[in-house]
């Protein structure tokens, strides 16, 4: 039955491994396409803004567009921004707990307790991740509003 515990608490620790892994996936998803949203916005802003200005003065369309601009922007750089995320346990609090403790523990109980420990670490990043998810789901809708509105502006000229 010891062999099989042994088994169990390495598959539970694996697949914790791997959750985290993923997730740390889905993060830097997120930050690479938000960069590349914000690059897109900033040329849509120069190439359009550009072609729409003929006497260089502002209509509401034009500010709306310009507004559409920093707000994508603004969710751009907040996906870019540094957070505190946590992956990893740190293997010093590791050694000095299981390993040079006041009594070894034993390979399946440290896979079981880094396993708790990686599950709550994958449930404190979610809200995080919830956050970045939202952000790029707004600057995404701002961007396509302000290329609809550079659009309405030059076709228009006001």
């Amino acid at each position: 039955m010891k062999a099989d515990k042994d088994v169990l608490y390495r598959i539970a620790y694996e697949e914790a491994v791997r959750a985290l892994s993923e997730q740390q996936a889905v993060i830097d998803s997120f930050r690479t396409r938000a960069g590349l949203l914000l690059s897109s916005a900033a040329i849509t802003t120069s190439f359009l803004g550009a072609q729409t200005f003929d006497g260089g003065y502002l209509t509401i369309s034009r500010w709306m567009a310009l507004a559409a601009f920093l707000g994508a922007a603004g969710a751009s750089l907040a996906i870019l921004w540094p957070q505190r995320w946590n992956f990893t346990a740190s293997p010093r609090d590791i050694i000095e707990t299981y390993v040079e403790g006041d009594e070894t523990v034993p390979p399946d109980q440290i896979h079981k307790e880094l396993s708790f420990h990686m599950s709550k670490s994958y449930l404190d990043n979610r809200a995080g991740l919830e956050y970045l998810a939202a952000c790029f789901q707004l600057a995404s809708g701002l961007l396509t509003l302000e290329v609809f509105l550079w659009i309405i502006s030059f076709a228009t000229n006001s």
